[in-house]
């Protein structure tokens, strides 16, 4: 059981994240039958406010508990108990430790907290390491995902984990979400710290955590929706104790963008542009002269030499082109062809008879050079693991 950092009860120091601890574990220890009142918990619910119920509830258990003969025969509160009150290492808490459940002897709250929750078991940690270490990352990252997984348990008694998608994702995988879910990203295929096994999205599933009433919530979901539905406010707590391990020096990741709560990655983003990185890798990667077009707030186009090795030319979004609808005309792929043409001839021995006039570029040199660009990206896929940032 995590130990009160101060005095809870009647004029006690009270602190909230101790009173909401010293409450829910009155909340789920059963006080016996007696004549005119059934058997029950000392308190009906708990909310981290020592009022006068917690003061009643916490007399009600010193006197079933904590209440001896003295050589007078009275009835006297026991040595190193306090009325009304309960004090770190006291006879009242180690009292308290005795009589709760067992499924309930290691409750936890975070500082400054009003959620109680159940500490995470060595198996379930050790399940959620077992998960990760089954997750595609980097050798290096993978070190800092189980490092963060480790600390949490160690710190906080929360077994976290990595949340569904959140490892490496395929170029196409990253196609889907944008398309499907654009308010969650605007990254497109390459575009997306997860897309190089050194991104992770963390969440809190199966987490276990004490609603007002003592109810279980034994079904939390990664991105804690219960807890929010509940207590949006508590829920922050949650996510900022994440951020502060995995941003430890013990860790050694980065946060991404606030609003993105669960994700942690291998650099700081404001040392890294994304788009320009992409543009790099994908002509580390392949056989084409990549660089970056027009930034938007939106998305951000590309350009390519279309590997003619001669100018380059928008070819539009990494979404539209992963989705073989890059903004390739026949004109500007006549453009093009001309331009190499002329530069072959300029370099040409001397002697060398003038290239024949090229034909017009047509629908089916498009659709073949759109497919020639979608190829580039595969290859930049296939070598996710050589991308730097």
């Amino acid at each position: 059981m995590q130990l009160i950092s101060a005095s809870v009860g009647e004029n006690a120091t009270n602190t909230v994240s101790d009173v909401a601890l010293v409450q829910a574990i009155l909340l789920k220890t059963t006080r016996a039958a007696a004549p005119n009142r059934a058997a029950g918990p000392y308190l009906a619910s708990y909310d981290g406010a020592a009022g006068p119920a917690t003061t009643a509830a916490i007399k009600a258990f010193q006197a079933d508990h904590l209440m001896v003969l003295n050589a007078a025969k009275q009835s006297v509160l026991a040595p190193s108990a306090t009325l009304g009150q309960v004090k770190p290492s006291d006879a009242t808490w180690a009292k308290l430790l005795t009589e709760v459940p067992a499924e309930f002897a290691n409750l936890r709250v975070l500082s400054s907290g009003k959620i109680v929750y159940v500490q995470a078991t060595a198996a379930e940690l050790q399940g959620k390491i077992s998960a990760a270490n089954g997750l595609t990352f980097t050798a290096t990252f993978r070190t800092k995902v189980i490092a963060c997984i480790n600390k949490m348990h160690a710190d906080y008694g929360i077994a976290v984990g990595v949340c569904p998608k959140g490892d490496r994702r395929t170029f196409q995988a990253q196609f889907q979400i944008r398309r499907d879910t654009p308010a969650n990203t605007k990254a497109g295929p390459g575009e997306s710290n997860h897309n190089y096994g050194m991104a992770t999205d963390i969440g809190f599933a199966g987490l276990r955590w004490l609603h007002a009433n003592g109810t279980v919530q034994a079904n939390e979901d990664p991105w804690l929706k219960y807890l929010h539905a509940a207590k949006a406010a508590e829920e922050t707590r949650f996510w900022t104790a994440l951020r502060t391990v995995g941003t430890s020096a013990a860790v050694g990741a980065f946060r991404g963008p606030l609003s993105d709560s669960p994700h942690l990655q291998n650099w700081d983003d404001s040392t890294v542009s994304m788009t320009l990185r992409l543009a790099a890798h994908l002509q580390a990667s392949g056989t084409m002269k990549w660089s970056r077009g027009v930034v938007a707030s939106g998305a951000t186009t590309y350009k390519c030499d279309l590997g003619l090795g001669v100018a380059q030319y928008d070819v539009g979004t990494a979404m539209q082109i992963w989705d073989l609808n890059a903004t390739l005309t026949a004109a500007t792929l006549t453009q093009a062809r001309a331009a190499a043409a002329a530069a072959a001839a300029a370099h040409a021995p001397r002697g060398t008879p003038p290239p024949k006039p090229q034909p017009p570029a047509t629908a089916a040199d498009v659709t073949a050079m759109r497919q020639a660009l979608r190829a580039q990206f595969d290859l930049a896929d296939t070598n996710w693991r050589n991308w730097t940032p």
